[in-house]
């Protein structure tokens, strides 16, 4: 359990929202990637633009999502749709201490175009491998 909570876990990929990068086929075959997740990142430790990374769900903080990181603090990122952007610019500039995560199949994925940028806080880990 200690390594697991704190250096390095392996995790199955439910539902669509990052296909066809992870579980492209789940929903037609039942087949699940797994994935090595690098669990001391804590604070934002080694996180940049194109990571996949685990996070607490700030809308439900007892789940766990896997999304790709689009942007770190200090970078202004452009939603597709969804949040309340910076006085109607269509831009959102990533806060100190933030990311932006968004899914791959951004029509089936619940990330930072819903809920905004998400707290370093809640990023519990890293993928290294498929």
């Amino acid at each position: 359990i200690f390594v697991r909570d704190h250096f390095v876990s392996l995790d199955t990929v439910i539902g669509s929202s990052m296909a066809p990068t992870l579980s492209p086929d789940a929903h037609e075959t039942g087949r699940r990637d797994w994935i090595v997740i690098q669990r001391n990142t804590r604070n934002g430790q080694a996180i940049k633009r194109g990571d996949v990374v685990t996070l607490w769900k700030p809308h439900r903080p007892e789940e766990i999502s896997i999304k790709r990181v689009i942007g770190v603090e200090g970078d202004v990122v452009f939603p597709r749709r969804g949040y309340a952007v910076d006085e109607g610019k269509g831009r959102v500039v990533v806060p100190r201490g933030h990311v932006w995560v968004e899914g791959d199949n951004w029509r089936k994925s619940y990330d930072s175009c819903d809920f905004g940028p998400v707290s370093l806080g809640l990023v519990d880990g890293r993928a290294v491998r498929v």
